[in-house]
């Protein structure tokens, strides 16, 4: 381009932001910089989201300061929202409730839900539950975000609570989506269900699991049961990860792939933390 004025360089900013390239970003900022042109509210959307995708706390910060200070503009929602973001994935849990609490904008739930998930993804419970009740008490209607806080207060070990979000669900009809996960072995693909007993050779998936098991105990492998959210013994909770449907995929790849081939196993819902661990070790 012969001229090259803040919406263009706005939009290759904001377009390498998009992609993650967060470095690049902050380079054609400076050379837009050295241009003497001066950044709009849109320059600083992509400049914080860009800081939001790898990271970059310190310098996201400054960004939203030097648009106020430097430039005299008034953070928008959206900027508030990036700068949630990135406070919310860094684990700056602490400060992200503090931004929700003072901005200029009423927060909705998707906003309350998206730093709920933070807290569960960091494990910071004190501020977790204190959103959670508040998320609460704003009469949530998207399906995710009761589950969300099912998990939340189960993680808690606070039952009376998880019983209260689980009869809002049944009241509003809300169904959570069983866990399952697909693998392919040429041109076969097979399913399994969490606790899936009904398997044509669940006998075959069953004792090789067994076998998984102690050798895994014999390479001093505990188990994470973190992430069974009921009110069950230890011994109880270990039994629910041995059912798991990924474990099942795994144990049925290994007996009907042919030696040697990769596994190629896809869940509906996030794998947790456990079954990371067994899957790594297994390989």
């Amino acid at each position: 381009m012969l001229q090259r004025d803040i919406v263009s360089w706005t939009s290759i900013i904001v377009g390498t932001a998009q992609h993650g390239l967060a470095e690049e970003a902050l380079s054609l900022y400076d050379q837009m910089l050295s241009t003497g042109l001066k950044p709009n509210e849109v320059t600083f959307v992509g400049l914080i989201y860009a800081c939001s995708h790898v990271g970059l706390v310190s310098k996201g910060r400054y960004f939203f300061n030097s648009m106020i200070k430097d430039y005299g503009m008034s953070p928008s929602l959206q900027h508030c929202t990036c700068l949630l973001d990135l406070l919310s994935r860094s684990g700056h849990l602490e400060e992200a409730e503090n931004l929700i609490k003072t901005m200029p904008f009423k927060p909705d739930e998707a906003t309350w839900a998206a730093l709920l998930s933070a807290c569960n993804h960091h494990r910071n419970t004190d501020i977790g539950i204190r959103v959670a009740d508040h998320l609460l008490s704003l009469t949530p209607e998207d399906p995710s975000t009761f589950i969300l806080l099912s998990n939340t207060y189960a993680s808690a070990a606070m039952w009376e609570s998880v019983s209260k979000v689980r009869r809002l669900m049944v009241d509003m009809e809300i169904r959570r989506e069983p866990s399952y996960s697909c693998i392919v072995l040429g041109k076969e693909s097979k399913l399994f269900l969490a606790g899936e007993t009904s398997h044509p050779e669940k006998d075959e998936i069953f004792g090789l699991l067994k076998e998984l098991d102690a050798e895994m105990k014999r390479r001093c492998y505990i188990p994470d049961t973190s992430s069974v959210l009921h009110d069950l013994e230890q011994q109880e909770k270990e039994r629910h990860l041995f059912w798991l449907s990924e474990r099942l995929a795994v144990a049925y790849g290994l007996l009907k792939g042919i030696p040697g081939t990769v596994l190629h196993i896809v869940k509906n819902l996030r794998v947790c933390g456990d079954c990371h661990t067994y899957c790594f070790k297994v390989h």
